[in-house]
């Protein structure tokens, strides 16, 4: 049979079961606006010894009730569903700010851009088509079109810019805090456990370190993985352990303790992942899969900047190669090229065959010597100088035009209003690796670059608010399971307060038997 104050024991026991209830539901409410704390609940099981003793019978009572723990309400598939969608998200949200930006430079809605600028060199042709011999409406045309190649300087300079500004971004602050997100982990993951070791559970510690993988899984796809590891035979702790899921390979990021470095190699864009000697990081066969990881990437903010700094649509030679920062420089390069060589042909138009590039009268030129681009286009010096002025007729016998002819001004008209076809150069002697753009006019080709990137945005903005909307439910589930409801808690109060108060009663109505048995019985009779 039990122990006479066995019945003390179970009270003492149910006393201190409520008192942890009551911390823990303290500190559940403390912490209710705290930035990814969990919700923490007691562990305990009904005591019941195995050997009760030789004389014991089948009508033995158990002892009471025992805290084996606190431990955090967590969902571990909610969790893996959460950093595949903030890998997502953090992907769209990188490509769409990008496009915004070079949205803003491009808009030919909001503000006068490439295609007021062809508009206005029309109108000045046509008035000069009309007033041949006046240097002053030359001047005008000389003036419009001098705009014109400014603006295509100040777009690509714009776009350079914002090259710039990515790179910046993805080396001086998008690398350095994903390393500093692993070495963190790595510092937590020591605390954790030397706190466990010596039966301290570290939960916040633990918050902390969640924080931070769900932070690194914005930047790309990762898998998280706990390891029971021995410690003692009483002890074993769960060790952890963050992959790279890559398209082709699997890349272990941190093992615990050890955690790798990435990096991008000076002056350019190339992400790669070292080991702990510098080195790119190797498979089992030993061949290198950390360096230049880009078409690993599937997913993530760091695959969103390189696309943006990397990819180039058509000009990469794949259909759906991601539409970024290079493709509308090259676009605006191929323009200023060809609207370059059709002028300065139609310029040219009257002089002999082969005359030396010194003597040609160019309408454009560039500003470095370097092939004509948007970012060097410019009036030729000699046109600019005034040296030679627009030719404004061309004979078919070489013979001198008749006053007022008009018909090579005419011919500038229509080259602008006209269907051109713009060819982006390969590098092969037989042009078999050049590229169509496109085939319409100078407008029309600015429309259809401006076209795309509306529709890229419209579609990247689609992505990110669809991704957006999946993270927000799983966040929500997350938090019914995980965060704290005031709701909850103030019932666990009442709970934990009243079974505190029958352990103390209990504690009371066992003392009063005792007392009964030791001060009241067999006094009869004295």
């Amino acid at each position: 049979m039990r122990s006479t104050f066995a019945g003390f024991t179970s009270a003492q026991l149910a006393l201190r079961s409520s008192q942890y209830g009551l911390n823990v539901t303290g500190q559940n409410i403390s912490n209710i606006n705290t930035s990814g704390y969990t919700r923490q609940v007691v562990d305990q099981v009904s005591l019941n010894l195995k050997n009760s003793g030789r004389y014991a019978n089948g009508t033995t009572v158990g002892h009471g009730v025992l805290v084996t723990g606190i431990s955090q309400v967590r969902d571990p598939y909610l969790d893996i569903r959460f950093r595949n969608e903030i890998s997502k998200v953090g992907e769209a949200d990188v490509k769409l700010a990008g496009l915004e930006e070079i949205e803003s430079i491009l808009d030919e809605i909001a503000k006068d851009g490439v295609q007021t600028q062809l508009n206005d060199l029309v109108s000045m042709l046509q008035k000069l088509s009309t007033n041949v011999s006046s240097k002053e409406f030359e001047n005008m045309v000389k003036s419009s079109a001098d705009s014109l190649t400014k603006y295509l300087n100040q777009c690509a300079k714009q776009l350079e810019t914002i090259r710039e500004n990515q790179e910046y971004n993805l080396t001086q602050v998008d690398i350095p805090e994903v390393n500093n997100i692993l070495s963190s982990i790595t510092e937590l993951n020591k605390s954790i456990k030397n706190g466990q070791i010596n039966g301290n559970p570290g939960l916040e510690l633990i918050d902390q370190r969640n924080v931070l993988i769900d932070k690194l899984a914005s930047y790309m796809k990762i898998d998280v993985k706990y390891v029971p590891t021995k410690i003692s035979d009483n002890l074993t702790i769960d060790e952890l352990r963050i992959d790279f899921i890559g398209a082709n390979n699997t890349i272990n990021l941190l093992d615990h303790t050890n955690h790798v470095k990435f990096d991008v190699t000076d002056g350019t864009t190339k992400l790669n992942i070292l080991d702990k000697d510098g080195n790119p990081i190797k498979d089992a066969d030993g061949n290198v899969i950390g360096e230049d990881i880009f078409s690993e990437l599937t997913s993530g903010s760091l695959k969103g900047s390189l696309e943006l700094l990397n990819s180039s649509g058509a000009f990469d030679g794949k259909t759906n190669s991601f539409k970024g920062i290079g493709y509308y420089q090259n676009m605006l390069d191929v323009f200023a090229n060809k609207i370059a060589s059709v002028f300065n042909g139609i310029n040219n138009a009257g002089l002999p065959a082969g005359t030396p590039p010194e003597d040609l009268h160019d309408m454009f030129g560039s500003s470095d010597g370097e092939p004509i681009s948007a970012k060097n286009i410019c009036i030729a010096s000699g046109w600019a100088n005034s040296e030679y002025g627009l030719t404004a007729s061309v004979t078919t016998d070489g013979s001198t035009p008749s006053s007022g002819a008009n018909d090579n001004i005419l011919r500038m008209i229509e080259a602008l209003q006209g269907k051109q076809s713009f060819v982006f150069e390969g590098t092969l002697p037989d042009a078999s690796d050049d590229l169509t753009l496109f085939t319409g006019s100078f407008n029309e080709f600015i429309s259809n670059m401006n076209s795309t990137l509306g529709i890229d945005i419209k579609s990247t903005s689609t992505l990110l608010d669809n991704y957006v909307s999946v993270a927000k439910e799983i966040a929500n589930a997350k938090d019914s399971i995980s965060g704290v409801s005031l709701d909850d808690e103030g019932m666990n109060l009442l709970r934990y307060q009243k079974s505190y108060a029958a352990a103390a009663r209990l504690m009371t109505t066992l003392d009063e038997a005792l007392d009964t048995v030791i001060n009241k019985m067999g006094v009869v009779g004295r």
